[in-house]
């Protein structure tokens, strides 16, 4: 059975954005009965009515709404692939924007960024920061062309390429009652106040879906969106807090002790995804690569609690 082809779709759009045959045909340099030919062609390859016709007025159908909103994504899918295509072909140099978890920021960009320069000087890297939630929103909006983020397999959210396995850890003042413990369960968290980063976080998230899975509760009496100012509440000795090994304080400097916890123990695998709906530019999938090259050399260091993926 045929498929529809690009030209298809290009002229169904430009009627939906102009709401006229021969406005669209004047648009595409077509003549108005090779239009709706091709529209005629594309309701029978589909077998829906995507367009209700009348001398004047041409209305899209239920059926169209919802073909035109993927269309739309699938021809910037593909023009933004062919541009970066020819610009890479015509110059050698390439374009490739990564989203990173703000968590992960600090650790991994700054040494994948160093050797992209050095090994790729043509390909241009923008990065942005952001929490998981922005970051989706982003990949959605064809706003970035790779992420690295935080698996979420009750969301069905699985990492094309895995990095690392990061476990969280509680964070006390290194004079509190807990710090001298080889460990803190869950249960004796729930007797101490908590300082958080705030719900919404993929931090926060996956913490309270762990506690709430043992039916263990927890008492957070203050909250914050800078890992920062929650280090400063628990250095003034207003609460104990729960981070991912990746953002947990040196122990070795003294102000904090830094403590595994046990039942639940939580970890989050960080990985790459890439942009749904379109294949990966040549230049996102080099970027993919030094990522990948770059976590597992023996010169990438990481903190106690955090493993490489292999």
């Amino acid at each position: 059975m045929l498929n529809p082809n690009l030209k298809h779709l290009r002229i169904f759009v430009e009627i939906a954005r102009r709401g006229s045959f021969r406005n669209a045909a004047n648009a595409m340099h077509l003549s108005e009965p090779a239009t709706s030919q091709a529209i005629s062609q594309l309701e029978t390859l589909l077998g829906v009515k995507l367009l209700d016709r009348t001398t004047r007025i041409v209305r899209i159908s239920e059926a169209g709404l919802i073909f035109l909103e993927d269309a739309v994504r699938l021809l910037e899918s593909m023009d933004h692939s062919i541009a970066a295509l020819k610009d890479f072909a015509k110059s050698g140099r390439g374009r490739v924007t990564i989203a990173c978890l703000s968590s992960a920021v600090y650790r991994l960009l700054p040494p994948v960024l160093a050797e992209m320069k050095v090994a790729y000087p043509e390909i241009d890297v923008v990065f942005l920061d952001d929490n998981m939630r922005g970051i989706l929103q982003k990949m959605d909006k064809g706003e970035c062309d790779i992420a690295i983020v935080s698996e979420d397999t009750e969301k069905k959210l699985n990492v094309s390429i895995p990095l690392l396995e990061d476990v969280f850890q509680v964070v006390c003042r290194s004079d509190h009652p807990l710090a001298s413990k080889h460990k803190i369960s869950g249960t004796e968290i729930s007797s101490h106040e908590l300082v958080m980063l705030r719900r919404g976080s993929g931090i926060r998230d996956l913490l309270e879906t762990e506690f709430e899975k043992k039916s263990i509760p927890i008492n957070v009496v203050h909250e914050t969106t800078q890992v920062l100012t929650l280090l400063g509440l628990v250095e003034a000795n207003l609460g104990l807090t729960i981070l991912p090994s990746m953002l947990c304080p040196d122990p070795s400097r003294g102000a904090f002790a830094v403590l595994p916890l046990d039942k639940p123990r939580i970890q989050r695998r960080l990985g790459l995804i890439f942009a749904s709906g379109r294949e990966p530019t040549a230049a996102a999938r080099l970027l993919a690569k030094v990522i990948q090259n770059t976590v597992l050399s023996q010169n990438f260091s990481i903190p106690e609690g955090v493993l490489k993926v292999k």
